[in-house]
């Protein structure tokens, strides 16, 4: 098993390889999830006003443990 986090500074829905996985918080802390190694579609989702943006990015993941995740960052605008 391989482990990442999504960094972002709005809280939004992850999902791998267009599967949801659950938010990429818990409150400040940011949630660790799991996949198998390999090449990964992650797409972090983000509302922003009153509409969502999705953003995607693909990450080969390999290597990680659970004490030191990748961390996959996103770039969200902060305004609406």
């Amino acid at each position: 098993m391989e482990y990442f986090t999504v960094s972002c500074q709005r809280r939004g829905s992850v999902s791998v390889d267009g599967l949801y996985q659950g938010e990429n918080t818990n409150g400040d802390t940011l949630r660790v999830f799991q996949c198998s190694a390999g090449l990964h579609d992650i797409s972090l989702e983000c509302r922003l006003g009153q509409r969502c943006r999705e953003m995607t990015q693909r990450v080969l993941i390999s290597r990680t443990n659970a004490i030191v995740p990748m961390v996959i960052r996103f770039f969200c605008e902060l305004q609406q």
